[in-house]
């Protein structure tokens, strides 16, 4: 079994130079417009909600690499990508990102916690060859966690008034289906981009560092 000890949950394992304070800046603007995108070019049930919520795979895999800057883009992007710029007001659009930044932290934990531990690869690195992987991915980055925001988010908007009541179920499924379809590109652009990420030694082997 592969020894993945050095991915931790301890908040900092090591300085934080300025390439990475760059690349985490760089990373929160990728969501950010690929969080707009998905919402304008795939609009379903009301504002914010895009079909093909293209930002939520990419946020997957910064988490797995930068760890807390990941979760950090995941709720920024959201909330400015999906919220403000599609014309969300301040309050709803804060509200309306719980439901990408709790996925992405429920990932980080489990990740960097149980999963390490019982020789998952903690960066998503193993999910296309290994069937332990494979099914922690389907069962709680596409399934669980992926839920979870999905109703939340639509629950918020039709709590505010941006989404009729009777449209909740269709805008909760809607997400949901969208986001499992997008995430299947995760384990790809892990496994193409992490070995180069990891070789400049821009992985966070703690939380944030």
């Amino acid at each position: 079994m592969n020894d993945y000890s050095q991915y931790t949950l301890k908040w900092k394992s090591g300085q934080i130079t300025t390439t990475q304070y760059t690349l985490y800046a760089i990373q929160i603007a990728v969501v950010i417009l690929l969080s707009w995108l998905g919402v304008v070019a795939t609009p379903v049930v009301g504002p914010g909600i895009g079909f093909l919520y293209w930002a939520y795979p990419f946020f997957i895999v910064f988490t797995w690499w930068w760890g807390l800057w990941g979760v950090l883009s995941a709720f920024i992007g959201c909330f400015i990508g999906a919220g403000l710029l599609t014309g969300l007001p301040l309050i709803p659009s804060l509200a309306f990102s719980v439901g990408d930044l709790v996925p992405a932290l429920l990932v980080l934990l489990l990740y960097r916690g149980y999963l390490r531990k019982i020789g998952v690869d903690p960066l998503g690195r193993d999910i296309l060859k290994n069937k332990k992987a494979l099914f922690w991915f389907v069962f709680w980055v596409m399934g669980i966690t992926n839920i979870i925001g999905g109703l939340w988010g639509v629950w918020v908007l039709v709590w505010l008034g941006f989404v009729p009541a009777n449209a909740y179920w269709l805008g909760s499924a809607l997400w949901i289906i969208g986001d499992a379809i997008v995430l299947i590109i995760a384990p790809f652009l892990s496994r193409a981009l992490t070995p180069i990420v990891e070789r400049y030694g821009l992985i966070s082997k703690g939380l944030i560092s």
